[in-house]
């Protein structure tokens, strides 16, 4: 008999980004670098015998806080990746109903039957990963093992495991990051001991407490944004963003003095110019919420994006909505092959200065600008490949 500890992986950038990553690769989150202690800390008295996990950076590192307390290294296996999302993979949920309604509905209501082009099912998923747990507890006959993978894939699995039909996925919750099962595999038999228990956690890093929390107008916390390109040529358009960049003036600096209208137009056009996801419009129920707007002009440090201006509307400030527009930035720079994300923050703009703290951007020094003392907060976005991190981790293929 084999005791299989299959545990879903940290907090990670798609979970409060509100973006579709299923293999993608993304980072962990500031709040899912805080769970890891805790999950260690559980697994600290229990015998392993061998640590294994998906490649896919945020289960790896998962495992490797596992691994680092027993003095192990984590092994790799790619057949324990999450669902292949397809044509969907890094946009955001809110976006999905508008390109691919019929789908996205039939995803809604009958996830098991829905398969997006270039991707494949939740069941697909849950058989490929199942077929790598079984095969890791044959050749660990006998012994305990950590498998670390991702939540549709162990949801899935454990549909298999309890008996259900595919039908019956909804009747099964989802697992908060770094959650566990234990299950006892001998031969084909597979017998679950328990699952979805993340009680190691403090409530106040339980990914699932944060997103269920609403402020005090009531909004939850969970609203989600489409992006759609400024349209330069759209008067409405032109209007909207001279708003916020009244908006993001009074908020940065305390009032539109120092605004010039007319050369930030001019800097925000050129920015739409240069890249057609430089200047977005966060929509939510076809209301403009929030601006991102990335100066992909600025090529005096190649590796490095830099923000040119986040603006959310006053509505739906606290609502959840700054991650989103970080992930909105992470997406476009990553995908223009950027190391790092910066922004400058106006020295007295204390709110701004926490927020970049809170995710994890690092000031490294102070800049005149002529607004006055800015900090230079920079952020690491590159996600490191297996073959960077090879001597942390053993690949099985």
């Amino acid at each position: 008999m084999t005791t299989v500890y299959l545990v879903r992986h940290a907090e990670a950038e798609g979970n409060v980004y509100r973006r579709c990553h299923g293999q993608y690769d993304s980072l962990l989150t500031e709040r899912g670098l805080k769970q890891l202690p805790y999950l260690a800390d559980r697994f600290a008295n229990v015998p392993l015998d061998a640590v294994y996990a998906s490649d896919l950076y945020r289960a790896r590192h998962t495992a490797k806080a596992i691994a680092d307390r027993k003095g192990m290294k984590v092994r790799l296996r790619p057949v324990l990746r999450e669902i292949n999302m397809g044509e969907w993979e890094d946009k955001t949920w809110e976006v999905l109903p508008r390109i691919a309604p019929e789908m996205f509905a039939r995803w809604q209501t009958r996830p098991w039957a829905c398969e997006v082009p270039g991707g494949e099912t939740v069941m697909q998923t849950g058989d490929r990963v199942l077929g790598g747990v079984r095969q890791l507890a044959r050749e660990w006959d006998g012994k305990e093992i950590v498998i670390v993978t991702h939540g549709t894939a162990i949801r899935a699995i454990l549909c298999r495991v309890l008996g259900y039909a595919p039908e019956q996925i909804g009747e099964i919750g989802w697992g908060d990051n770094t959650c566990v099962a234990k299950f006892e595999i001998e031969g084909e038999q597979i017998r679950p001991i328990y699952w979805n228990d993340a009680s190691h956690l403090p409530e106040e890093l339980s990914t699932f407490a944060k997103l269920g929390w609403t402020n005090s107008k009531g909004v939850p916390r969970t609203v989600q944004a489409w992006y759609r390109p400024y349209d330069p040529s759209s008067q409405a358009d032109r209007a909207l963003l001279r708003g916020f960049a009244r908006e993001f003036y009074r908020n940065a600096y305390g009032s539109t003095e120092m605004l010039d209208e007319e050369a930030w137009m001019a800097d925000t056009d050129a920015m739409a110019a240069a890249c057609p996801r430089a200047v977005t419009i966060g929509t939510t129920k076809d209301q403009a919420i929030a601006l991102v707007r990335l100066n992909v002009c600025d090529q005096s440090e190649p590796q490095v994006g830099k923000v040119g201006s986040f603006v959310i509307a006053e509505d739906y400030r606290g609502t959840g909505m700054s991650g989103q527009i970080l992930g909105q930035a992470i997406s476009v720079y990553r995908g223009l092959g950027k190391d790092y994300l910066c922004a400058y923050v106006a020295k007295e703009n204390a709110r701004a200065r926490g927020f970049y703290a809170k995710y994890g951007f690092e000031n490294q020094g102070e800049v005149q600008k002529p607004e006055g003392i800015h900090y230079k907060m920079v952020k690491k976005i590159r996600v490191p490949s297996v073959q960077e991190e090879a001597e942390d981790f053993i690949w099985e293929g």
